[in-house]
């Protein structure tokens, strides 16, 4: 009994986070919104305050149909699919990591990805605010969990892990850029890719990564021009495959590589 009230718990905190998340997907991008300003969240359409009742996350979408108080408008589906996703990735997080400081990495990380996969696939840019928090809470809990454990190789594969990963990702979008003679990737690639490699580690990690995003950008990419949603010149955002890759390593990564290497015939 005392496991379902922690999970639903949880759950709730997960959602609430998510609710704070969309605050920042929405505002971020633009110039002149803050954050903190408005303190109160307000209808996009008609910029009526939305009262505490009618900001309920997940329910309160629910229960007005998805559409606003006031001016009826359609709220963007996006805001209760980001609430549902933080709870349910902070409850997978939970059970695979239980009650330890990885969990808090986890969540960390999770709260970091998501706004940047939504934010890149609405505006193809990755916030620099949101990277730059996503290293100074990465290197703290890092720094806490090899204090924790007494093992400075932690903290030193964590941050191999942070260049590694940026320098790879550069390479690749020098090595891309020069053979298609445009740009292959943005400095913010870069930048989640060096903090991805300081929340996952270096090298098996970092490999998996690169591997699962490359290989899913180039499904997804193909089908969206297949379809005609894009063409062969549309830019196509790689930092929701580099976000969706790193969830799946963090909880599946080591599975994921015992299966790759039985495969291939090395263990």
């Amino acid at each position: 009994m005392d496991d379902i009230w922690l999970y639903i718990s949880l759950f709730i905190l997960g959602l609430a986070i998510g609710s704070f998340l969309n605050v920042c997907i929405y505002r971020i991008p633009l110039p002149d919104k803050s954050i903190y300003s408005p303190r109160r969240s307000f209808c996009p359409e008609c910029n009526q305050s939305i009262k505490a009742y009618d900001n309920i996350p997940l329910l309160s979408y629910l229960l007005l149909g998805g559409k606003c108080r006031h001016c009826k408008t359609k709220i963007s589906l996006i805001y209760p699919i980001v609430e549902l996703t933080t709870a349910v990735l902070f409850l997978i997080m939970y059970l695979r990591f239980g009650q330890t400081l990885e969990f808090v990495l986890a969540v960390i990380f999770v709260a970091i990805l998501i706004p940047i996969f939504v934010i890149d696939t609405r505006h193809y840019i990755i916030p620099n605010v949101i990277s730059l928090t996503g290293l100074i809470l990465g290197l703290g809990i890092v720094g806490l969990i090899a204090y924790e454990r007494g093992s400075i190789d932690f903290l030193r594969i964590r941050l191999i892990g942070f260049v590694v990963g940026g320098l790879s990702l550069w390479l690749i979008a020098i090595i891309g850029g020069a053979i298609m003679r445009k740009t292959a990737m943005g400095g913010g690639d870069v930048k989640l890719m060096a903090i991805i490699g300081l929340f996952l580690g270096a090298w098996k990690e970092l490999v998996m990564v690169i591997g699962i995003s490359a290989l899913t950008g180039a499904i997804i990419g193909t089908f969206l021009i297949v379809i005609g949603k894009k063409d062969r010149q549309s830019p196509i955002p790689f930092a929701p495959f580099l976000a969706g890759a790193a969830v799946i390593v963090l909880v599946w990564g080591d599975q994921l590589w015992d299966s790759y290497l039985q495969l291939a015939g090395w263990n």
